[in-house]
C-alpha cells in the first residue's frame, strides 16, 4: 500500500515538472478574452477590458428621440436631415410610409425611402421647414378618455438649398402636404411626405 502511494506520488510530481506551472482555468479564460476582445468576458476578466466591451454595447442600444407630438416629428426630420442620419430618419417612418419625389415617382417603404435619402445627400442638401397647419383628426376614445391613433395633416412651406448636377449651388421654396400618425406607444411616425403637392386655382 506505502509502495503504491510512493509510486503515484512520484508520478505526479514527474508531470508536473514535464508540463510546467498549470493554469487556472479562470486564468486561462482571461488570456483568451486578452487575445481576443471579441470574446464575451466573464466576471473574471480585467476589469479594464469589460468596461471597453460594456460601453460598446450601451453606446449601440442608445435609443433616439421619439417624437410625441407632430410638430416634434417634423423637427426630428430636420434635425436628421442636416445630420444625414439615415437610420434614425428611416426610424421615423412607419413600415409601408411613402415619399413623394420631384418627378411624381414615390419611394415606399423603409428600402426605398432610405435608396431615395442615400441618392439626395450626394447634393449636399439644406432644408429649413416651417409648418403652417396641422389638423389631427380620427384614432380612437380608451377607457381614460384619452383618444389614440389620430392621424395628422401637416402643411407648410419650405427653403431647399442643394447642389446641381453641375456643382452649382440652387435655391428654391415650396410647399408640403405631410401626413403622420399616432402609433400605440404614443409616438408619431410618418405615413407620406409630399413636398410637391399640386397646385389648384386659388378661389377668393
Amino acid at each position: 500500500m506505502k509502495r503504491n502511494t510512493c509510486i503515484l506520488s512520484v508520478a505526479i510530481t514527474a508531470l508536473l515538472l514535464a508540463v510546467g506551472n498549470p493554469v487556472s482555468p479562470t486564468a486561462a479564460r482571461v488570456s483568451v478574452a486578452m487575445d481576443n476582445p471579441s470574446v464575451v468576458k466573464n466576471h473574471n476578466s480585467p476589469a479594464h477590458v469589460t468596461t471597453q466591451v460594456s460601453a460598446g454595447s450601451m453606446a449601440r442600444s442608445i435609443p433616439r428621440p421619439a417624437a410625441r407630438t407632430p410638430a416634434e416629428l417634423l423637427r426630428l426630420l430636420s434635425e436628421r436631415i442636416l445630420a444625414k442620419d439615415l437610420d434614425g430618419i428611416i426610424a421615423l417612418h412607419e413600415p409601408e410610409a411613402a415619399v413623394v419625389l420631384y418627378d411624381g415617382s414615390i419611394a415606399r417603404g423603409h428600402r426605398g425611402i432610405r435608396a431615395m435619402y442615400v441618392d439626395w445627400f450626394t447634393s449636399d442638401p439644406v432644408l429649413t421647414v416651417n409648418p403652417r397647419q396641422t389638423v389631427e383628426a380620427g384614432g380612437s376614445r380608451g377607457w381614460d378618455g384619452k383618444i389614440r391613433g389620430r392621424t395628422a395633416s401637416v402643411m407648410g412651406d419650405y427653403t431647399l438649398e442643394q447642389n446641381r448636377p453641375d456643382g452649382t449651388r440652387d435655391r428654391f421654396t415650396g410647399n408640403f402636404c405631410d401626413i403622420v400618425r399616432e402609433q400605440p406607444n404614443g409616438t408619431w411616425l410618418y405615413v407620406q411626405d409630399n413636398p410637391y403637392p399640386p397646385h389648384g386655382v386659388a378661389h377668393h
